[in-house]
């Protein structure tokens, strides 16, 4: 006779999604808006994660940047967004 061992498996060290130093320009005929500045994140594989903060801090910014579902005016300066060690700004549509 078998059972399934209820102990879930050892989890990875490196985190599933991982932003580190992001940057995000927004591009208007007034000059440049500078949305998110040096945000750095990590989520462990299993957890929820929430963002929090006033209207208009970017949280929504985040959200649709880590998606890869920027306005055309949208220019990620710099960082990067890791999702299971692969980089999603260097990504294709398709490849996501």
């Amino acid at each position: 006779m078998t059972h399934d061992d209820p102990t879930p498996p050892p989890s990875s060290s490196r985190p599933l999604l991982e932003i580190c130093d992001l940057n995000l320009d927004f591009g208007t005929p007034r000059g440049r808006i500078h949305a998110l500045r040096n945000v750095s994140l990590d989520v462990p594989a299993a957890q929820v994660v929430g963002i929090v903060g006033e209207s208009g801090s970017g949280k929504s910014t985040l959200a649709y940047t880590v998606m890869g579902l920027l306005a055309e005016n949208a220019d990620v300066t710099a960082g990067s967004i890791l999702f299971e060690g692969r980089d999603l700004l260097t990504m294709t549509a398709q490849g996501r």
